[in-house]
């Protein structure tokens, strides 16, 4: 029974003590001491610009214009992809393959006055995926290869009025 107990009790005073010491929160110069009688307290998270993604430097204006010619105007995280951004606020944008450069279902259609804009440039392999999307354009690009980035802020998008997946042919 003393072999049972021992490596218990070994641990459970190594969580303890693991537990008594300050931790450092994520983000925050602020230390947290941990009592283990009383509940935990976290400072809040900062509201500066949270609050309102409006005035949040790391969100961009997108507007993408679905198949009806409805627009949608959306805050697209910057980091985030064209596809994960339509993802997020439920715009018909397919992306099959889920990003990963194997079909043509996130073709996008860019504004002209956006086109040259964009940072990421197009790449050998986008260029033979968008041969195979349907409704292609001089200015079409795929929504998985452009990541959102402070210098697309107020790109208009058009979701084509078809999609063909590369993968079926």
């Amino acid at each position: 029974m003393f072999r049972r107990v021992l490596p218990r009790l070994c641990y459970n005073r190594g969580l303890i003590s693991l537990l008594r010491s300050s931790i450092a929160v994520s983000g925050s110069s602020q230390k947290v001491s941990y009592n283990p009688l009383s509940p935990l307290k976290v400072p809040l998270r900062r509201q500066s610009n949270e609050a309102n993604p409006q005035q949040n430097p790391k969100t961009v204006n997108i507007t993408f214009v679905d198949r009806d010619g409805e627009e949608h105007t959306v805050l697209g995280r910057v980091g985030d992809t064209l596809l994960e951004v339509a993802k997020k606020y439920d715009i018909d944008l397919e992306g099959a393959c889920e990003g990963t450069l194997a079909c043509s279902t996130c073709h996008l259609i860019v504004n002209q006055e956006w086109f040259d804009k964009i940072p990421d440039p197009i790449t050998d392999e986008e260029q033979d995926m968008l041969d195979l999307a349907y409704g292609l354009t001089d200015t079409s690009r795929l929504g998985c290869q452009i990541l959102v980035s402070p210098e697309i802020n107020n790109i208009k998008l058009k979701v084509p009025e078809g999609t063909s997946d590369a993968r079926n042919l």
